[in-house]
């Protein structure tokens, strides 16, 4: 009881902070395989039957095949087993997958049949799983009542072709739009700070990065858009905004001994001289021992040493 409390509780928390809660939308994903594997079927029967190139036969006898029990005898072989289909990707994470549709195709035989004998000029898909089952809502809609994601009502795509609508495609979800990188809003129609808008009409938008030296927004997508230069920048009259190259100040910001500059765009790095290696405890830059040892002029004085105390024996 405690379990389900701390479970419920921390559901309303993610929900009153906007937190994105994935939706499980398996039994959606039953039907469409569902779906899917009886489509393969459809395909396979129509080629095996009618590729032969006699047209006159084709024509006499289509008809009474393209809807009879022998054709879904044959369908039904295939039906919810993964084999039947070249690629499965989408159903990944899906377990008893197989098990799962074919409970599925008991209990809606007689509508998966009604498909067949009946509305084949129909989408399957939108048919059987939307409209008949009631247990996916059509692309850009969410929830009981499939209801319109943001965006569709303005006659763009689901939150503008850049975000994610919570429960898109199920009968669950708050509808709500998860945006992409550099889009921001309750449609996903608007730029996020540091892009800036390349192309927009009442339908789409498409929000570009400002330059990285800008700070507060941009124009554009030069230098000279920026609103303002980012720390390791400086404004330039002609350029814009251009990097500061910290390394050639009067003053190194490289205070350690045995430290030189490397000058990064919009910063800077520390690194030790050659022949040094940062400790990591303290932080400085000490004498590489091992690398003192392994120069070449050391090498060879240890071994004319060698060779000399040979002579001598």
């Amino acid at each position: 009881m405690v379990r389900k409390l701390v479970l419920h509780l921390t559901l309303l928390t993610s929900l009153a902070f906007g937190v994105e809660v994935d939706i499980k939308n398996d039994k959606c994903l039953q039907c469409q395989f569902l779906v899917d594997t009886f489509q393969a079927g459809l395909l396979k029967t129509s080629r095996h039957h009618f590729a032969g190139g006699d047209t006159a036969w084709e024509e006499k006898n289509l008809g009474k095949y393209s809807t009879s029990e022998t054709r879904l005898i044959e369908i039904m072989e295939g039906i919810c087993k993964k084999r039947s289909l070249s690629n499965t990707d989408k159903y990944n994470g899906i377990t008893d997958l197989e098990f799962k549709c074919s409970a599925l195709l008991e209990d809606n035989e007689e509508t998966v049949e009604s498909y067949y004998y009946n509305h084949q000029d129909f989408n399957m898909s939108g048919w059987l799983c939307v409209e008949q089952l009631k247990i996916c809502c059509p692309d850009g809609h969410f929830g009981t009542e499939c209801t319109k994601c943001p965006g569709l009502e303005v006659g763009a795509f689901a939150c503008f072709g850049h975000g994610k609508c919570h429960g898109d495609g199920s009968r669950k979800g708050a509808g709500k739009c998860k945006c992409d990188a550099g889009y921001v809003g309750h449609m996903c129609r608007h730029c996020d700070a540091d892009y800036y808008e390349e192309v927009k009409t009442e339908a789409s938008v498409k929000c570009t990065k400002c330059f990285d030296g800008c700070s507060g927004g941009c124009g554009g997508p030069n230098p000279k858009d920026c609103n303002r230069c980012r720390t390791g920048y400086t404004q330039d009259p002609e350029s814009g905004c251009i990097d500061v190259n910290e390394c050639l100040s009067e003053t190194s910001p490289c205070k350690g001994e045995n430290e030189e500059c490397s000058n990064n765009i919009g910063s800077f790095t520390c690194s030790c001289k050659e022949g040094y290696k940062r400790n990591s405890e303290t932080n400085v830059c000490e004498l590489d021992i091992e690398a003192v040892v392994q120069e070449p002029s050391n090498i060879e004085a240890e071994t004319e040493e060698e060779s000399d105390g040979k002579d001598e024996l």
